[in-house]
């Protein structure tokens, strides 16, 4: 029996998720039962502002008596040097709660600048995986409280915080589950205002995100499999009409839902191979359309293991396929909704993919042995260039 989204998220012992109407009264409430009196916000420039997050906030705390700091300073892609001005915001603050009001990008920030503040921990020295759970055993931070404004990367329920060395010239990131949001709120109106350009990137990163966690097959989790298939049900049944009607709500909230299941997926099983990839492509491509556009080429890599071959073939269905010998056409059937999405699924198409740029990739990817290891058909670390180069390479036809 297929499990709807609202369960999904009852089941969530990690992040409680308010979803949908009542999500602002909700958050008042939980503002006045823990008496806050200075609350640090986050934000972007504009987009909190603009899509009408930033005064239904104001409004749901305007009745008690609440001290309300907000930064907005944070740019797509946050860097190094913007979370270091943040933790250097909160010390001057000095909140008792955190919100996060944005995308993946202003929420991923807030986690990593509250971690830091909290431990006392250089940015650099969260960097990697558990780094507060190994210095700090038995200690629990305390959470940004989330409010997406996209409906994409899924921040609001994973524990990861990716954020941009512009020395290195590529994204590190953290990993730690006392990160996790305990408290998200999930407005769909707030994804009314975004452009078609990102609802297309954001979603097909969370449907890359869905794809990615129900093919981890090294990893088994009844929930995250239930949520990963209602994610990827939703985004296919849903973002075509939702980029031709961008005031659609109906479309809205099953995209938002959709992106907060995947985060779910994703903080228990990993990705894997199209993300591993693109963490040195930011600044040439949106996110999301990167991994989507590869995702197709290393599910084929994949296929040679017959559990994952398995798992494809019981998509097929979602996916149109009728064939239930061919796994291919799975990953296949995918190219052709990004097609029709409008989705160039070439990477050579985009400014700046050259033949030296893969290569450049393929080499430094062979460098993450944990990625390589936990893919859905692991990589040998002596043929990982190979295989590596042999994915971008179609990718790029």
């Amino acid at each position: 029996m297929r499990k709807n989204y609202s369960d999904l998220f009852e089941a969530n012992d990690d992040t409680t998720i308010l979803f949908g109407d009542g999500a602002i009264t909700q958050f008042a409430y939980l503002l006045e039962v823990n008496s806050f009196k200075t609350i640090a916000a986050f934000t972007g420039a504009s987009s909190a502002d603009k899509c009408g997050a930033w005064s239904s906030i104001l409004l749901g705390a305007g009745y008690l008596d609440i001290n309300l700091e907000r930064y907005k300073d944070i740019e797509p892609e946050p860097s190094i040097q913007t979370v270091e001005k943040m933790i250097e915001f909160l010390k001057k603050v000095k909140p008792e709660a955190v919100i996060a009001v944005g995308g993946g990008s202003v929420m991923d920030a807030a986690k990593a600048a509250y971690a830091s503040y909290q431990t006392g921990m250089p940015l650099a020295d969260l960097f990697g995986v558990n780094k507060i759970a190994e210095k700090f055993p038995g200690r629990t931070l305390k959470k940004v409280i989330c409010f997406p404004t996209s409906a994409g990367t899924g921040s609001e329920a994973t524990p990861y915080s990716n954020i941009v060395d512009k020395e290195a010239n590529v994204k590190k990131l953290i990993v730690d589950r006392q990160i996790i949001p305990e408290n998200s709120f999930v407005c769909p109106e707030f994804t009314v205002s975004m452009s078609k350009e990102l609802t297309l990137a954001t979603a097909c990163d969370a449907l890359t995100h869905a794809i990615e966690g129900y093919l981890n097959i090294n990893v088994k989790n009844e929930l995250a499999d239930d949520c990963a298939l209602e994610a990827i049900r939703l985004i296919l049944g849903n973002l075509k009409q939702t980029i031709e009607e961008p005031e659609n709500y109906i479309c809205r909230e099953k995209i938002s839902a959709a992106a907060t299941l995947a985060g779910m997926v994703i903080k228990d099983k990993p990705t894997s191979l199209p993300h591993l990839v693109s963490f040195s492509w930011f600044g040439l491509i949106p996110h999301g359309l990167a991994v989507a556009i590869v995702l197709p080429h290393a599910w084929k890599y994949y296929l040679s293991s017959e559990s994952v071959k398995e798992r494809t073939l019981s998509l097929k269905s979602l996916f149109g396929v009728k064939d239930a010998r061919k796994a291919e056409a799975v990953p296949d059937a995918l190219i052709k909704f990004l097609k029709e999405l409008g989705v160039e699924c070439s990477l050579s198409k985009y400014e700046g993919f050259s033949k030296s740029l893969l290569e450049e990739t393929a080499k430094s990817s062979s460098k993450n042995k944990v990625k390589l290891e936990t893919a859905p058909l692991p990589v040998p670390a002596d043929k990982s260039y190979d295989v590596l180069i042999k994915i971008l390479d179609s990718a790029s036809k």
